[in-house]
C-alpha cells in the first residue's frame, strides 16, 4: 500500500500536481472529491477510479494495476481487539429524548460530524435533530406520501437519502432540508435500504421488489441495470468501507456480494442464517462483516474467507432487527426487538453488556454517533439520545483528529477552487469592460 502511495504521488507530482477538480475533468468520469480520495491513497481505491487517474496522469496502467493487485493482496491482517471485561464494557445514561413521532420510528441516522441526527418512520416525515442540545432543527421534512423505512446520510454530509413504502428515494440538502431533485423512481414496491458508496459517487437502494438499484448520486440517474438474485424481499444493505464491494441481504435468508466497479454478483451467496436477515454492517476497518436477523443471532463473517467467525451472538429472542458496529470496532450491538440492545465484545464472541439501553417498550432501531460518544435508538413514538460513561479510547481520539483534519482539508479546497473561480471570472471579464468603454458603446 505504501509503495502504490508513493508511486502515485510521485506520478500526480511530474504531471505538474493539477488540482483534483482539474484531474477530475480530464476522467470525465467522477467528481473532485474522489479524485481526491484516489491521490491521497490513505486507503486501497477501486480499481476502476484508480485507472481512471492513471490514465488522465499519463501513467502506465499495466503497472499501476500491478501495485494495486500487490497492495490488495497485502493488506495488512487487522488488529485484534482489546477484550472487554462485563464491568468495562461501555454504559450509557439517558441524556434526551427528541420529541415524539405521530406513528413508529424505523430509522435514524448520524450526521458525519456528528452535529446532527435524523430520524424517519411511518408518519412519513424525516426530522432533524441537534445531536447535543436534542432540539429540532427547523421544521420536518416532508414530501414521501407513505411509511419511511431508511435514511442515509452521503460521506460528505451535504446529502441525506430516504426511501419508504411510496417507492421513493428522496434526496435533501442536509444543511437547510430542501429537496435536491426529484424523487427517484424505479423500484415497483417499498424500500426498505439505501446506502452510499464511501466515496459518494453513488447511492444503493434495495426492496421489497427484490432489487438493487444504483444511482449516481450527483444527477440522480440510474446507474446500469438492478442487480437481481434475490429470490425474497430485501432489508439490508452495505458497502465495504474501502468501496470495493456491496453486500445485500433479506427475507431469502441468503447475502449477496456485489463488486462496486463492475457490479457483477462476487463468488456465491452466504447461507448460514436459517431465517430471514434485517440487517448488515461492515467493521469500521471491513474486516468483518455483521450480520442479524429472524434467528435470533448475529453473525459475523471473515471478509477475506467469507466465513463466520466463531459462534452465532444470540440474544434473547427469535429477532435481532438491527446491528452496528461501535465506531472503535471492539464492540457491535445488535437490537433485540423485545429486550434491548445487547453488545459483544467483537475478539471473544462474549456478551458483555445487556440490555444497554432500556425504553420500557421494543426498541427498533440504533446508531452510533461517529465518535462513539452517543448512541441513538428509536421506538414506536421517541428517538433517545444516551451517552456513554467511558473515557473516549486512543483509536475514537484519533478518528476525531482524522475527521476534524478532513473537515479543514475540505474547507481549505473550497477556499482554494473558489478564488480560482473568481480569478478565472474577473479575467474574463476584462475584454468585455474594455470593449464597453471604447467610443461609441455607450
Amino acid at each position: 500500500m505504501a509503495i502504490l502511495r508513493s508511486r502515485l504521488r510521485e506520478l500526480h507530482l511530474h504531471a505538474g500536481e493539477p488540482s483534483f477538480r482539474a484531474l477530475a475533468h480530464r476522467t470525465q468520469a467522477m467528481s473532485h472529491t474522489t479524485a481526491h480520495t484516489v491521490i491521497r491513497c490513505r486507503r486501497l481505491p477501486q480499481w476502476g477510479n484508480l485507472e481512471l487517474v492513471v490514465e488522465a496522469l499519463n501513467g502506465d496502467v499495466a503497472t499501476f494495476h500491478a501495485l494495486w493487485l500487490a497492495a490488495r493482496k497485502t493488506r495488512p491482517e487487522p488488529p485484534a481487539a482489546a477484550s472487554v471485561p462485563r464491568e468495562e464494557a461501555p454504559q450509557y445514561q439517558p441524556v434526551a429524548e427528541l420529541g415524539h413521532h405521530a406513528l413508529p420510528v424505523r430509522d435514524v441516522a448520524f450526521h458525519p460530524d456528528g452535529h446532527t441526527l435524523a430520524s424517519a418512520g411511518d408518519d412519513r416525515m424525516v426530522r432533524l435533530w441537534d445531536a447535543k442540545t436534542g432540539r429540532p432543527l427547523g421544521d420536518p421534512l416532508t414530501g414521501h406520501t407513505a411509511a419511511l423505512r431508511a435514511l442515509a446520510f452521503h460521506p460528505n454530509g451535504h446529502l441525506l437519502a430516504s426511501a419508504g413504502d411510496d417507492t421513493t428515494v428522496r434526496l435533501w440538502d442536509a444543511g437547510n432540508g430542501r429537496p435536491v431533485g426529484s424523487p427517484l423512481a424505479g423500484h415497483t414496491n417499498a424500500i426498505m435500504a439505501v446506502a452510499f458508496h464511501p466515496d459518494g459517487h453513488a447511492l444503493a437502494s434495495a426492496g421489497d421488489d427484490r432489487m438493487v438499484r444504483l444511482w449516481d448520486a450527483r444527477t440522480g440517474r440510474p446507474l446500469g441495470e438492478p442487480l437481481t438474485g434475490h429470490a425474497a424481499g430485501l432489508w439490508a444493505l452495505a458497502f465495504h468501507p474501502d468501496g470495493h464491494l456491496l453486500a445485500s441481504a433479506g427475507y431469502d435468508k441468503t447475502i449477496r456480494l456485489w463488486d462496486a466497479m463492475t457490479w457483477r454478483p462476487l463468488g456465491e451467496p452466504l447461507t448460514d442464517h436459517p431465517a430471514g436477515i434485517r440487517a448488515l454492517a461492515f467493521h469500521p476497518d471491513g474486516h468483518l462483516l455483521a450480520s442479524a436477523g429472524y434467528d435470533g443471532a448475529v453473525r459475523l463473517w471473515d471478509t477475506r474467507t467469507w466465513r463466520t467467525e466463531g459462534h452465532p451472538l444470540v440474544a434473547k429472542t427469535a429477532r435481532v432487527v438491527a446491528v452496528a458496529f461501535h465506531p472503535d470496532g471492539h464492540l457491535v450491538a445488535g437490537v433485540d426487538r423485545d429486550e434491548g440492545v445487547h453488545m459483544w465484545d467483537v475478539s471473544t464472541g462474549r456478551l458483555v453488556r445487556g440490555p444497554v439501553v432500556d425504553h420500557g417498550v421494543p426498541v427498533r432501531t440504533i446508531a452510533f454517533h461517529p465518535e462513539g460518544i452517543l448512541l441513538a435508538s428509536a421506538d414506536d413514538r421517541s428517538v433517545r439520545l444516551w451517552k456513554s460513561t467511558e473515557p473516549e479510547t486512543e483509536q475514537v481520539l484519533r478518528q476525531r483528529i482524522a475527521g476534524l483534519r478532513a473537515r479543514l482539508e475540505a474547507v481549505e479546497r473550497e477556499r482554494d477552487e473558489l478564488a480560482a473561480l473568481v480569478q478565472r471570472l474577473r479575467t474574463a471579464d476584462r475584454p468585455i469592460r474594455a470593449e464597453a468603454l471604447r467610443p461609441g458603446n455607450g
